[in-house]
This record gives C-alpha cells, sequence and structure tokens, in this order.
C-alpha cells in the first residue's frame, strides 16, 4: 500500500519564465509538480491524474523522473492531453491576459478539460489505504473528491489544495464548504485574503482556522507561508528558503505535496510548513520538474533545519 496519493492535473505548459525566456512543451499541472513535493520526502507516493496518449516522449520522462508510482495515471487515445500558458506577475502570480495568447482557444480547452473530469480514474488497489489523500481541485463533487471523502471515512487524511476562483469566484462558496471536510487546507493568498476580506495576514489566518480543518496552510509566493494547526493553536510565519527562482510554476502545489507528507509525519504546524518550503525552494530553481536523486533528497534533509530556525511567530 502507499501513503501518499496525490490528484491533481497534467498540463503541457508554455512558460515564460522570470528572466523573460519562453520555454515549451514543459510537463505541467498540480498533480505532477504535487507528486514532486511529496516524493522529496517519502518514497511511497502515488499519482492519480488523466492526459492523452499524445504526451510527447519529453514529458513523460520528465514524469518518470520523479520516481512515483504511475499506474493511476489514465490516458486516453481520443482526448487530448489539456496545454496552458504560464506568464507571471512582478509578484510571481499568473496574469491570465498574457497566458491566453499561448493557450488553446477558451472553449475548446474547457470542453476537453469537462470532457475528461466526466472519466472516473479507477482507484489502484496500492491506492486504496493511503495514510494521506492529497487533492488538488476546483470541482468538490468530482468523482475524486467523492473518493477521498470515503478515504477519510476510512481513516485517511484529507488534505485539499482548493483551486478558488478569486477573479469570478464562480466556485468560492462550494469550495470554502468542501474546505470544512478537510483534515489540511492550503490555499493560495490571492483567494484566503479576499475571502477573509483582509490583507493582513494574521486575521486571514484567524478566518480559515475557524472552518474546522486541523491544519491550515496559506501560501503567499515570495513571501512565504503562515500556518496554524488546532492542537497547538499558534499562527506561523514560514519563509522561503532563500532562492534565486527560474520559475515559479508549481511551487504552490509542491508546497501542498510536501505539507500533506510533514502534516502526517510530524503533526506540527510550523515543522510541515517547513517542508512544504523546502519542496517548493527544490521546484523554483529550474523550469521544469527534477529528477528526484538521493543527493536531492539529502539536501532537502538539510535545509529543513534551517528553515525551521527561520520561522517566526505571527
Amino acid at each position: 500500500m502507499l501513503d501518499y496519493i496525490i490528484y491533481g492535473k497534467i498540463i503541457i505548459d508554455t512558460i515564460g519564465l522570470l528572466d523573460g525566456t519562453v520555454v515549451h512543451n514543459i510537463l505541467g499541472g498540480g498533480g505532477p509538480q504535487g507528486a514532486f513535493g511529496a516524493r522529496l520526502w517519502s518514497d511511497s507516493v502515488g499519482i492519480l491524474t488523466r492526459s492523452g496518449t499524445d504526451i510527447d516522449l519529453d514529458p513523460q520522462e520528465t514524469l518518470k523522473g520523479i520516481d512515483v508510482d504511475l499506474e493511476g495515471w489514465v490516458q486516453y487515445t481520443d482526448l487530448p492531453t489539456m496545454q496552458s500558458g504560464m506568464f507571471y506577475d512582478e509578484n510571481e502570480y499568473m496574469t491570465p491576459e498574457k497566458r491566453a495568447n499561448l493557450e488553446l482557444e477558451k472553449e475548446a480547452r474547457w470542453e476537453n478539460f469537462k470532457n475528461m473530469l466526466a472519466r472516473d480514474i479507477p482507484l489502484p488497489l496500492r491506492y486504496s489505504q493511503p495514510k494521506v489523500i492529497h487533492l488538488i481541485t476546483e470541482h468538490p463533487h468530482e468523482h475524486m473528491a467523492e473518493v477521498a471523502r470515503q478515504l477519510k471515512r476510512n481513516g485517511s487524511i484529507l488534505s485539499l489544495e482548493p483551486l478558488i476562483d478569486f477573479r469570478e469566484w464562480s466556485n468560492k462558496d462550494e469550495m470554502i464548504e468542501f474546505s470544512k471536510e478537510a483534515d489540511i487546507v492550503t490555499p493560495d493568498w490571492p483567494s484566503a485574503s479576499r475571502i477573509a476580506g483582509s490583507d493582513a495576514p494574521l486575521k486571514v489566518m484567524k478566518y480559515w482556522s475557524r472552518l474546522g480543518p486541523s491544519l491550515i496552510a496559506v501560501r503567499h509566493g515570495r513571501h512565504g507561508s503562515y500556518t496554524w494547526d488546532s492542537e497547538h493553536d499558534q499562527f506561523w510565519h514560514i519563509l522561503p528558503v532563500p532562492v534565486k527562482a527560474v520559475d515559479p510554476t508549481g511551487a504552490g502545489n509542491s508546497y501542498g505535496g510536501g505539507l500533506a507528507v510533514g502534516w502526517h509525519q510530524t503533526n506540527d504546524a510550523c515543522q510541515s510548513g517547513c517542508y512544504g518550503a523546502v519542496s517548493a525552494y527544490s521546484l523554483v530553481r529550474q523550469y521544469s520538474l527534477p529528477k528526484m536523486t538521493l543527493e536531492l533528497q539529502a539536501e532537502a534533509q538539510e535545509l529543513l533545519q534551517s528553515a525551521f530556525e527561520s520561522v517566526r511567530a505571527l
């Protein structure tokens, strides 16, 4: 049985790097990025995800290179792999106005995504009793959300990275309700702060801490993250690990995967946030996902203590 299961999309990205360079055909999506963040801390990680059979060799090799179990990867002959463009503002948040120029036509992309989402991912036997199921989703009633609820009833920790539409608020209320069901919730700063109605991190965290999960971690890009857990009832500012970022794509997803493993291993918001911060650091130093190696994991263990020493009470 696998301990940690990550559910999220596979997307092939065109990315505008922070130095202005544009790169193409890069494996992206929350599924692989979240799985990478978890795999940094455990060799018992599986991914539940979808793509077409049209996915090129380079992205396939990148996915295999993060060394997670791929039995939950479903490929369709009749649906193309999703594609997107990723460009960033000065705060390293996506700018959809620029991104749209390189994406597939919006209606066609949405129709393809709905078709993929309508197809259930069979749960492999080795995925049926995880310690943690981590969902990266904007759809609280899709099949995998229901599977995660059942796994929680069977004893798994339910971790949620809620993808909330903070521009149109099309799924705000239902994602807030789903967050109340989870054990771990890690929203991004734009949605978390706007829902809380404040730009003050402590006020934002107090709002989210009242929703019911055991662990809250709000991801705030280059500012780091803020964490809290119900047992210790202390708010923390987790500073980012110092790095010259090349590409922020997937940093939050990687953080969420690391956070979920950290919570299971430590049951402490401060330490869990440090796991997440190191996972994010390990992703942003290059574009595309790094190959998982013993050296990378050893470096992560060394960075964990220094990350913990830099934490501040909020």
